[in-house]
């Protein structure tokens, strides 16, 4: 009787050693980040076939006990496309992928080497990269080193950063920084803003104005806040908009024209000007003492005023205010009126070099006609400027209370980076010391058609194989594949139940192949004796 005969036992305690031994990997990582399980399944091993067949005289054939033996062997499967469990947390850099897909993660920053991917959306600031000098918002400069976004194993998490647009559509994704200067000398100037708002149709002219706010970037990257006012026309269905701003020199809105009013015969209206309340009025030319409402609408306080064909008060003045019914201006007290009171019936100009922008027209039923969009250029005390196109096409007049529906615009801040986090749809947003927030990367996903053919690496990583076929970059908002939770994990996707089960079935067929191996040896023992 030959050694052959322990084959089969030891084939089966060695397999099921094995089998054990991954049914104790899985338990140990049930609760690690991405962790993917592995289920150890048996063939049969024969060194060759037992029954040969019948020969010529019909009688059946066996093969030598010495050269036939029966066994099995382990053969690990990797269930890497079940999903585990994921599991809220506290932490704003936690992303837990809900679907298909893989994060991608690249040991150094020029991403020349292999790309590897993970399941663990567990991320922290890896500081890496090379010394940068900055200034904080008190003027003080010191240095930093960079910071960028990193698995566990400090392997950088790659995305994919905004475009001067604000979109999203590069195609290949690379290391994101996030340390406080990352974006304190990047910006982009305001060139296009929307706002929705509602007029009420029961305004009536010369009551006040109804003003909004709006953010915006000047092209020293630096934010501003400019003031819209928008007052009810003397004429039905009619408003003019004026634009302020602190430190604001000079605006301009187009459509629109330089102000310029002509008077004197033929005109319907005089000119009248009294030193003593430095008032420049527009009388009706038929009733010398009744004002001509509405004519400097559009004007504000501070713009410049120019009179020529007067007998002494020809100059440039600063307004100071202007009449409810826009009537009438004063000029500021700095710039006084110089000659007498003068009522002047011939031919006179009062202009501005302030741009009145064209009024806002409104249907019967309510919607704006036209203008539906404007361009605004301002220029700032510092000589910073903006010119931006301004949508105001979903405006409405209706009946109702002056409402701001909601306002936009694409300048984008030089700001330090104060917190990042996490969005459904994979987005870093940026909490910046201005205020303001706003997505600067995008973290794509790889999917494979093949998941469980990756190759499995140290660090709960994977990497790309033959058998899992090449990567594919999406987003997952925009294909579908996936939900990304933020301030979540992904943990395991062992089963405690399952693994005990089947250790308790591995550990009594282990216990059946020793007992096997036992019985062999003895019977073995017993042949060897007989020969004595």
């Amino acid at each position: 009787m030959g050694y052959s005969l322990f084959q089969s036992s030891t084939l089966g305690m060695m397999s099921q050693a094995h089998a054990l031994n991954t049914i104790g990997s899985n338990i140990a990582n049930v609760s690690t980040g991405g962790f993917k399980r592995t289920e150890t399944r048996f063939e049969t091993v024969l060194s060759n076939t037992i029954r040969t067949g019948a020969g010529a005289d019909g009688a059946v054939s066996f093969a030598s006990p010495e050269s036939a033996f029966g066994g099995v062997k382990p053969k690990d499967y990797q269930i890497i496309d079940q999903q585990g469990i994921v599991t809220a947390t506290t932490r704003d850099l936690d992303l837990a992928i809900v679907g298909d897909g893989f994060f991608q993660v690249s040991p150094d920053l020029q991403v020349s080497g292999q790309i590897f991917y993970t399941r663990d959306g567990s991320f922290e600031i890896n500081v890496a990269g090379a010394t940068t000098t900055g200034t904080d918002s008190s003027g003080n400069t010191f240095t930093i080193q960079e910071g960028y976004l990193a698995d566990k194993n400090g392997f950088f998490l790659l995305g994919d950063a905004a475009d001067v647009n604000g979109q999203f559509t590069s195609t290949t994704a690379a290391p994101m920084r996030v340390d406080q200067f990352a974006f304190a000398n990047q910006f982009q100037a305001t060139t296009s803003a929307s706002v929705g708002f509602n007029l009420s149709s029961l305004k009536q002219f010369g009551n006040a104005g109804d003003t909004f706010a709006l953010k915006i970037v000047d092209s020293n990257g630096k934010q501003r806040t400019v003031s819209f006012t928008l007052t009810k026309a003397l004429t039905a269905n009619q408003w003019r908009m004026q634009v302020s701003g602190d430190n604001l020199t000079t605006s301009s809105i187009t459509p629109g024209a330089a102000f310029s009013l002509s008077t004197g015969t033929g005109t319907g209206r005089i000119l009248v000007l009294d030193p003593a309340t430095r008032k420049i009025s527009i009388n009706n030319e038929n009733l010398q003492t009744a004002p001509v409402p509405g004519v400097f609408q559009g004007l504000k306080a501070g713009d410049p005023i120019t009179i020529t064909g007067s007998a002494g008060n020809d100059g440039t003045y600063t307004i100071s205010a202007i009449s409810a019914d826009f009537s009438s201006i004063t000029v500021n007290a700095a710039t006084p009126l110089p000659g007498g009171a003068e009522t002047i019936t011939t031919t006179a100009t009062v202009s501005s070099s302030q741009s009145i922008a064209n009024p806002l027209i409104f249907s019967s039923d309510g919607s704006l006609t036209s203008p539906t969009s404007v361009t605004i250029a301002l220029t700032w005390s510092d000589g910073a400027t903006n010119s931006f196109t301004f949508d105001m096409s979903t405006a409405t007049q209706f009946n109702g209370e002056f409402t701001i529906f909601n306002t936009s615009q694409n300048g984008l801040a030089a700001s330090s980076l104060r917190q990042i986090s996490f969005d459904a749809a994979g987005h870093v947003i940026g909490e910046f010391e201005d205020g303001t927030a706003r997505k600067i990367y995008k973290v794509p996903l790889a999917t494979f058609v093949n998941p469980n053919g990756l190759e499995i690496r140290n660090g709960n990583l994977f990497a790309e194989s033959p058998l899992s076929g090449a990567a594919r970059v999406v987003f997952a908002d925009q294909s579908g594949i996936a939900i990304l939770s933020p301030n979540a994990v992904e943990v395991s996707n062992v089963d405690l139940a399952s693994e005990f089960t089947q250790m308790i079935r591995v550990q009594q067929a282990y216990n059946s192949s020793a007992t096997v191996f036992k019985t062999v040896d003895e019977m073995t023992i017993v042949a060897r004796d007989l020969k004595a």
